[in-house]
This record gives structure tokens, sequence and C-alpha cells, in this order.
């Protein structure tokens, strides 16, 4: 089970939806410890049929947007998942304001902070317990400076504005927002499973629609193999121009695994020399 799970939705349109209607067709991606990556289709965005019964029983991280539709996930009925936040959702709402509101330059100021220390350590290649260590002595003061500006904006801003509501998101989610401090193993954000959905949002712009609820299941399934590929890298023309030849020669079942691209070598190349850079 992976240690963090990372979970998106996003919208698909496997047929025609009524005039001025809501699509009614959901497609989810999942990553794993940063690599592993699965599209899953269901015919309806409802949690029943998505994440709810996907993640049941799950008690590691999970860090998607913060959408009610992950709050049972949280809270027992499905799962006893810890929530993990997501600094880019949190800082959305200031960056909206960022012509109109010249406050929101410092709360900005100090995000942009709490990148440049996961940028160190991503530098000096740190182990997820130095840099754990790192996020302690650095991050926590940004962090307690954070919470003072969106305590303070919240109180003296009336409720109804955008710079309320932004203060008002970040601090209803701030045990999430800073869970990572803890943890060097999890991310400030949920972006590596935004980047999964670039080639949804490339999809939608060649081919609208799926066919079919068969159709979307297999282009989840395509979509699952093809990123998982680009996190190994892992070639996909050679990687599937193998599997469908080993596969339409009576593969065994049983040794499907070995198929899979975290397994998967070119044929003449050992595993270390398939992979791209």
């Amino acid at each position: 089970m992976p240690v963090i799970q990372r979970m998106r939705r996003s919208w698909i349109y496997p047929r025609h939806t009524a005039k001025g209607g809501q699509p009614d067709l959901n497609r989810a991606v999942f990553v794993g410890d940063d690599r592993d990556v699965l599209f899953r289709y269901t015919p309806t965005g409802a949690g029943a049929t998505g994440p709810w019964d996907f993640l049941a029983g799950r008690t590691g991280y999970i860090q998607a947007d913060a959408a009610n539709v992950f709050d049972r996930l949280l809270d027992g009925q499905v799962a006893t998942a810890i929530e993990l936040g997501c600094w880019a959702h949190g800082r959305r709402r200031l960056v909206a304001l960022r012509d109109t509101d010249c406050r929101v330059a410092y709360p900005l100021k100090l995000i942009g902070r709490l990148y440049r220390i996961e940028h160190l350590a991503d530098a000096q290649q740190l182990t997820p317990e130095a840099r754990a260590a790192l996020r302690q002595a650095r991050s926590t003061p940004v962090l307690a400076k954070l919470s003072h500006w969106f305590v303070a904006t919240q109180q003296s801003e009336p409720p109804s504005t955008e710079l309320a509501k932004a203060a008002a998101y970040a601090l209803n989610h701030w045990g999430a927002l800073t869970r990572f401090v803890a943890d060097g193993r999890v991310s400030l954000d949920n972006n590596l499973c935004e980047q999964q959905l670039r080639d949804i949002a490339l999809g939608r712009k060649n081919y609208l629609f799926a066919g079919s609820h068969d159709a979307a299941r297999r282009a989840a399934a395509l979509y699952s193999l093809t990123r998982t590929c680009a996190q190994y890298g892992v070639p996909p023309l050679p990687y599937f121009t193998d599997v469908l030849t080993k596969l339409a020669s009576g593969w065994k079942a049983a040794r499907l695994e070995e198929l899979l691209p975290p397994r998967w070598h070119a044929p003449n190349s050992s595993p270390e020399t398939a992979r791209g850079p």
C-alpha cells in the first residue's frame, strides 16, 4: 500500500449530454508514492462509485483538493485516512487577487518561501528524515507568520470579501496544510497528480467523446500505463509494441506483473538501460 495516495478528479464526456447540462461522467487519477499512476473511470461523479469504493479502508495519507466528497475517507465512515493539504490550492485564491489587492503579496511571498525550502532540500538530496528536520527548523516559523496573517485578516475583513474567503479556506484546512512539516516523505501540494491530467486536457481538444462507457474504461487503462511509463522513464512506444506482441503470443496471466512499466525492460537490453534518462 502506498504511503501517499494522491488524487484528482476530472470530467470527461463519453457521450453527448443535454444542451446546457452538466457532464455526468467522471474520471479520477490516483498517484501512489509519486510514480504509480492509475486513471479510474466511473459512470457518475458520486463518491460511492469513485473514491469511496477505491479507497475504502485506507489508513495512510490522502492528498487531494478539499472537496466534500473526500470527507468520508477521513472521518471513519468509509476510511480513516490522514488528510494532506495542498498549498497549490491554498494559494490559488490569493493569486486570483494579486492584481486587485496588494495585501496578498505578503502571504504569497511567505508561501513562496516554503517552496524555496523544498527546492533546497531537493538540491541537497536530503533523506526524508533530514527533510523533515529542515522543515521543522525553517518552514515552521514561516507557517507561524502565515497563520498570524490569516487570522488577522479573517478578523478584520468582512466575511463576504474574497480576501476573507481566502483566509478562511487556509484556516479551515490548516491542520492538513501543515502536516507536511512532520513527515519528509510528503509534499506541499498535489501538483504531481495535476500534471497527469494534462493528457486528458490535450485529449479533450482532439477527441471530445470517448464513445461509450467501455471505451472510457479502456481509455483510462491506457492513460494509466502511459503516465506510469512517464513516471518511470519508460519510452511508451517501444513499451506498448513489446507488451502487445508478448500478449498476442500467449504471455501467461500469472506473469502479467512482469509487463508493468516498473518491471519492464526492452528486448535485448538490461533493466538498467531500458529506461530513458
